[in-house]
């Protein structure tokens, strides 16, 4: 700054901030370099001659979307302001969300994987009516049976396709086989085998994180019962992604449940180019945590609460 006065700063950022000049149209009529209007403006605000106010109720989440994308090294992320919501509302927000973030990245791509969930089942329900018949979508896991339809893989795969007015592959194969006999038989199926292979190449994935010991959908529908959430335990879970349970570690244990999804693993999740994940909710914390630490999610949408406890440890 010694070689140029206070005022010099004072003029240049007028021109820039408040005139709206380019530093290129600056630079040109006081006859410097851009590079040197750019250093200026720069020092300007280390020195608090100019300070930069955002006047917008999203600049709190904006700010914690910076932190967490700078934090745990994501492609985005997207916080949900619940300053004064219900949670049902909340639910809705976080859908819509998503479902907004996915039209627009899906723009550019060919296949998107989907496993299955309420959080899921909220996004393709906010998902608008487009024209993206290029568009494949395939399950991540398999979902078979007439109890909670809805949320299923198969079934999100066709209501989103039908929105997308793409194309849409199933896998006929329950979630949860009881055995490894039965898991090998059908994944020797040419069919379910052609669709778990082909699931492991799409361009982005849809999952979301989840915890098996409080409020858990997978108990709530009769997936798992106490006898397996006392081996989760014992495996030191702390949450699962596509019905796959991992550690603290962010690994996949080797549990009897891992063995017998139908579906893809965490580790061929993990070679996906974009994973998204829909997490919030207190019980989830544990889980979220595991999951951003360890680069399991590349895309996040969560709450206020959870980014601010995130950022807190």
């Amino acid at each position: 700054m010694d070689q140029f006065e206070e005022k010099d700063f004072v003029r240049i950022a007028t021109m820039y901030y408040e005139e709206g000049m380019t530093q290129a149209e600056i630079a040109k009529k006081i006859g410097v370099s851009r590079s040197l209007i750019s250093k200026m403006l720069l020092d300007a605000k280390e020195a608090g001659i100019v300070e930069v106010f955002i006047n917008s109720k999203s600049a709190f989440t904006v700010d914690l979307e910076r932190k967490l994308e700078k934090r745990f090294a994501l492609q985005r992320a997207i916080v949900i302001d619940t300053l004064e919501q219900e949670e049902t509302e909340i639910d809705k927000m976080a859908s819509r969300a998503a479902a907004l973030y996915l039209q627009k990245i899906s723009k550019n791509i060919n296949n998107v994987g989907i496993s299955w969930g309420k959080s899921l089942r909220g996004l393709v329900d906010h998902y608008p009516y487009t024209n993206q018949s290029d568009i494949t979508v395939f399950p991540l896991i398999g979902g078979m049976g007439d109890d909670h339809v809805d949320i299923h893989s198969n079934q999100l795969c066709y209501d989103l396709a039908r929105k997308m007015r793409g194309k849409s592959k199933y896998l006929y194969a329950p979630a949860l086989v009881s055995n490894k006999r039965i898991k090998e038989e059908l994944s020797n199926n040419s069919t379910i085998h052609a669709v778990i292979e082909e699931s492991k190449l799409v361009d982005i994935a849809l999952v979301g994180i989840s915890s098996p010991y409080e409020n858990s959908t997978m108990v709530k529908i009769g997936y798992i019962n106490d006898q397996d959430i006392k081996e989760l335990s014992d495996n030191n879970v702390v949450g699962d992604i596509n019905s796959r349970f991992f550690d603290s570690e962010g690994k996949e244990v080797n549990c009897t449940i891992n063995q017998n999804v139908m579906g893809i693993n965490l580790h061929e999740i993990g070679q996906i180019a974009t994973v998204m994940a829909i997490a919030y909710g207190e019980n989830k914390y544990a889980a979220i945590e595991v999951a951003l630490k360890h680069h399991l999610v590349d895309v996040i949408v969560t709450t206020d609460k959870i980014a601010t406890k995130l950022l807190a440890n």
